[in-house]
């Protein structure tokens, strides 16, 4: 096994051209004026990607062949495709087997994520870090893969929490590559609320007044791992739940309201596993992640599951 740290060499994102706001989904969708009340002024939702005429493949494919450029594809032995909406296609097709082919990768052990939910994006570059390890070959790289269309209501409106929008991002990585090193990984998963959706009241209760502690316990084990503070930690990248949820979680445990990254909620709500990347590529472009400091993904998903990573930002080009 190699020594040494995964690297995030490459992150890119694709966010549909079409915009739509909380207005018009609720319209869609015959939503109560107290709802859209919720979501704008109260969840701080206000627009959104969402594409209807765009397949899975238009969504996904654009931001893994700008990762992809330049790379031979023969190093590619790895991708990863975190989702958390449980059927991406057909029963009759296999997604990820058909991006592969689109790519150019049919050589590459492909396999999907889907237990963790949003959450799964960090774990995922954690499989992908770990199978490059084991690998051998300093040479090898892993692609990670998110973005997911959003057929049914039930998947477009999530509770009175969120209004879903569509977004992709890919990620490339190698085993101590030019990229961002990632320092640590935690995860919590919590089986007792695997309904998610279908989770009772009480459940959900229960569930909401445990998450501020199991939050803080998971980013002291992160930040711990990596041999930091949470001081240390320059900017918290998260899903994107709502305001209201991670506000919650601020007050509760005392942060900073300016450690967290919550700026591209008015802009694109929640887009499921893209989220991360759709937040790192941001920071990136408007210059907030600074060489030699040290960031914090943290992400939650339905049904319980929690993970966070520490990585360190490094100079690059624009994009690489």
């Amino acid at each position: 096994m190699l020594s040494g740290t995964p690297t995030l060499d490459a992150v890119e994102i694709f966010l549909p051209d079409r915009t739509t706001t909380v207005e018009e989904r609720a319209e869609a969708f015959g939503l109560s004026p107290a709802q859209v009340h919720l979501f704008r002024s109260i969840h701080g939702l206000d627009q959104l990607r969402y594409d209807p005429e765009l397949s899975l493949y238009d969504l996904v494919l654009p931001p893994a062949r700008k990762v992809l450029a330049g790379v031979d594809p023969g190093a590619v032995r790895y991708v990863v495709y975190p989702h958390a909406v449980p059927h991406t296609g057909p029963s009759t097709v296999d997604p990820v087997q058909e991006m592969l082919t689109m790519l150019g990768l049919e050589h590459a052990t492909a396999f999907a994520l889907t237990q963790q939910n949003c959450a799964g994006t960090v774990s995922a570059i954690d499989v992908a870090g770990r199978l490059l390890q084991a690998d051998g070959d300093p040479e090898a790289k892993a692609l990670v893969l998110t973005g997911e269309k959003i057929f049914t209501r039930d998947l477009q409106i999530i509770f009175n929490s969120c209004v879903i929008g569509e977004a992709a991002g890919a990620c490339l990585l190698s085993w101590n590559g030019p990229g961002d090193p990632v320092r640590s990984f935690a995860v919590r998963t919590f089986g007792e609320y695997a309904a998610g959706v279908e989770m009772t009241a009480e459940q959900h209760r229960v569930a909401g007044e445990q998450r501020p502690g199991v939050m803080a316990e998971l980013v002291r084990e992160a930040v711990e791992s990596a041999g930091c503070t949470f001081d240390d930690i320059d900017i918290v990248i998260p899903t994107h739940p709502n305001r209201t949820f991670w506000g919650g979680i601020v007050q509760e445990l005392g942060w900073p309201p300016d450690k967290l990254y919550l700026e591209n909620i008015p802009r694109y709500s929640h887009c499921l596993t893209a989220d991360l990347m759709v937040n790192y590529v941001t920071l990136r472009d408007e210059g907030r992640l600074v060489p030699g400091r040290t960031y914090l993904f943290l992400a939650t998903g339905i049904g319980s599951t929690f993970t966070a990573m520490v990585f360190t930002a490094t100079t690059r080009t624009e994009g690489r």
